[in-house]
């Protein structure tokens, strides 16, 4: 077993402290120290018992032909192709679930690979995308949301795909997060405005206060325009909706390219791809796949 550096173990705690407020107050500590033995690995399953080892050496043999067992480099193909790059939404999550659900939707939507297995999910989390996880806890994040993901027997083994509320679950997430950015500036502005007290105590017998006020009139005139500058995309889509832009077919690049050049609005391709998918179920937008591949995006 290497040895864990100290964010390492920070991120052990953080994930184990999740999985532990899952479970009534009186069972969390208990929870806790499970939780952390499994993350770790210091806690090993306990032996199949006499009868269960003998049921095995019976069954051995009679392996069904229609299920086949899980690829031990089911992960190799998604470290070599995936671009990390391109996701930063895995590296920014903060709960183990999100990290999870956000690889299972790469995977099957970028790279056409329709489940994963919890450590193959925790490999490409680990030298992908460098957050130190374990199978243990990909599995214990993923059983608890049967409503975002469907558990598929292969062979001896378990895959999770990712369903139809899990890919609306991280959408709605993403807006969120778009949602809190002009709060998260103003509040910050605030604070920087009340830090110079002391300057006024100091102030010269003939100082006039008028500058001041400028400084605060003007302060105030530009909060509007701070507002309209940071936009969730799907509000942004909706506006070029109203305008009549998708009366003919528009591809997600060229919607990209239009909300920079003209509407100073820049949205990364992961977030407009999200928020075009939750259009077209709405059925604001339906879309059709051109010659060359691509979905174009149009009004009905």
């Amino acid at each position: 077993m290497t040895k864990k550096t100290v964010p390492d173990l920070k991120e052990l705690f953080k994930q184990a402290a999740e999985i532990a407020e899952q479970v009534p107050e009186n069972m969390q500590e208990a929870a806790f120290n499970r939780a952390l033995d499994l993350l770790t690995g210091s806690s090993q399953d306990p032996a199949p018992a006499a009868g269960q080892a003998e049921q095995g050496k019976k069954r051995k043999g009679k392996v069904s032909t229609t299920e086949a067992p899980v690829p031990e480099t089911a992960s190799r193909p998604l470290l070599e192709s995936i671009d990390s790059t391109q996701h930063p939404g895995v590296v920014s999550a903060s709960k183990a679930l999100d990290r999870a659900l956000m690889v299972l939707q790469i995977a099957i939507r970028d790279h056409n690979v329709d489940g994963l297995a919890a450590k193959d999910i925790a490999a490409v989390l680990t030298d992908k995308f460098r957050i130190s996880t374990t199978a243990a806890a990909v599995r214990m994040a993923l059983d608890r949301s049967t409503t975002l993901v469907n558990r598929v027997r292969r062979g001896r083994g378990v895959v999770y795909r990712i369903m139809g509320p899990g890919e609306d679950y991280l959408a709605h997430l993403t807006e969120e997060k778009d949602d809190e950015v002009p709060t998260l500036k103003k509040r910050s502005r605030k604070k920087r405005t009340r830090c110079p007290a002391v300057a006024s105590v100091e102030k010269p017998p003939g100082h006039s206060s008028s500058g001041s006020k400028k400084k605060t009139s003007s302060k105030k005139a530009a909060k509007p325009s701070a507002r309209t500058a940071v936009l969730a995309p799907k509000a942004a889509v909706m506006q070029l909706i109203d305008i009549g832009y998708f009366s003919k077919g528009r591809t997600g690049g060229e919607l990209q390219k239009y909300l920079k050049t003209k509407k100073g609005f820049t949205v990364g391709a992961d977030q407009l791809r999200l928020a075009l998918l939750r259009l077209v179920r709405d059925g604001n937008l339906e879309r059709d796949e051109n010659e060359d591949g691509k979905y174009e995006y149009k009004k009905p």
